[in-house]
């Protein structure tokens, strides 16, 4: 049998990685695309659905991961740079430090994120079945806990887009395109079933319909950039900061008033001196003000809550149900907040029920569980971006906050502080 001389054998040998490579590095720069066009600066959630469409259609988990390690990167890109101006700005590490920590963040995330769609990868010669099934799975783990505490950009974002205001129906039929996506080219019934999804799609996006924030309610966004709490002086320059934005709010004929996230810092007691008389004329005047603070929960360790809080007429507070891992939320270390109950009902503010979304959890969808099976009359976000607000980040994330508003069918009133 004729054979190839020794010397050819070995730059055959030499030569067969190189369409591997090149189709890894394809596949990183497809999920870089389609993260660039469905988040900042782009706004097609849609375009979702090409992702497990081209993962079912990729031979071999490394290419599978290529795909998802690509999209987390590119929509995540901004770890880094915010890595290095939270920390250096609390003066926690060095710039460089904290650039480095948010480099290997950066990378860490998308790898953990982008393992379960390689670990699911099912055979080329796998039924259409299988591919639907290891991609609803692989969906849900990157979407609830543990793996969903860092699951922002998840692709069931993009039952928002098909089916807003459906709510847990919507977010089930939106998993189940995502089923249909990754095996639509491997059997007839998932292209009859994108079908049926297509059409439910265009009805429930023609009935759709723009909710309407309470009358007299309004978000106040600040600039005033971050907190110095480490004086007195400062504290108390901030208060009088903050009160003013709210009595000027309340004077314009302002029923609710909604501040952003930590916008008054850790509560004190000379803070509750301080705002004492406002609050008082604030529940006179029938004004109600939600304001995003810290409250202690233990002082060995120190333990805090990132709160938003409602004084005034009514009252009540909300506690975040998931902090920012390793910058607020640092189980075992000194200092760290600790996440609220995953249960906590809806605050009753001048007779409409409300829904919390504080910073972080704009960016995930499981704390946000109960609003697709029981709508709230508002959805109000708080944040804090006086790190990223000149950043893709903060763009995502309001774009994350919005779409799960959609799909709820609720108005949203969001507060930041850049």
């Amino acid at each position: 049998m004729f054979s190839l001389p020794p010397r050819l054998r070995l730059a055959r040998a030499t030569v067969q990685p190189v369409p591997h490579a090149l189709a890894c590095v394809a596949s990183i720069a497809t999920g870089a695309l389609i993260a660039l066009a469905t988040w900042y600066p782009g706004n097609w959630p849609m375009l979702l659905l090409l992702l497990p469409a081209v993962w079912s259609g990729v031979r071999g988990r490394t290419s599978a991961f290529a795909i998802w390690i690509g999209y987390y990167l590119a929509g995540a890109r901004d770890i880094p740079v915010v890595s290095m101006r939270f920390f250096s700005g609390y003066e926690e590490l060095t710039r460089p430090e904290a650039l480095a920590l948010g480099v290997a963040f950066w990378i860490a995330q998308a790898c953990v994120l982008a393992t379960p769609w390689a670990l699911l990868k099912p055979d080329s010669d796998s039924s259409a079945t299988r591919h639907a099934l290891c991609a609803t799975i692989a969906t849900v783990l990157v979407t609830v806990p543990p793996l969903g505490i860092i699951g922002w950009l998840s692709p069931a974002y993009v039952a928002s887009a098909l089916f807003p205001g459906w709510k847990a129906p919507g977010l089930v039929l939106g998993i189940t395109a995502i089923a249909c996506a990754a095996s639509i080219s491997r059997a007839r019934f998932a292209r009859q079933v994108a079908m049926l999804l297509l059409i439910l799609s265009v009805g429930a996006r023609s009935m759709a319909s723009t909710p309407v924030v309470p009358s007299r309610w309004t978000a106040l966004d600040t600039r005033l950039g971050r907190f110095d709490q480490s004086s007195y002086a400062s504290l108390y320059a901030r208060t009088q900061q903050v009160q003013a934005i709210a009595q000027r709010a309340f004077s314009e004929g302002a029923t609710v008033a909604v501040l952003p996230e930590e916008i008054v810092g850790l509560w004190r007691p000379a803070m509750s001196y301080w705002w004492r008389d406002d609050i008082q004329a604030f529940a006179a005047a029938k004004r109600t003000l939600i304001v995003g603070m810290d409250l202690t929960a233990s002082r060995a360790p120190f333990r805090y809550t990132d709160s938003a809080v409602i004084v005034g007429t009514d009252h009540g507070r909300l506690d975040s149900r998931q902090p920012v891992p390793g910058a607020l939320w640092r189980p075992g270390a000194a200092v760290s907040a600790i996440r609220g109950n995953l249960t906590q009902p809806y605050v009753t503010v001048a007779g409409k029920s409300v829904a919390f979304s504080i910073c972080y959890e704009d960016l995930l969808w499981w704390p946000h569980w109960r609003i697709v099976l029981q709508s709230p009359d508002v959805l109000i976000s708080l944040s804090n971006s006086w790190f990223d607000s000149d950043l893709a980040l903060a763009h995502i994330q309001r774009q994350g906050i919005a779409a799960i508003a959609r799909l709820s069918g609720v108005p949203l009133l969001r507060a930041v502080n850049r």
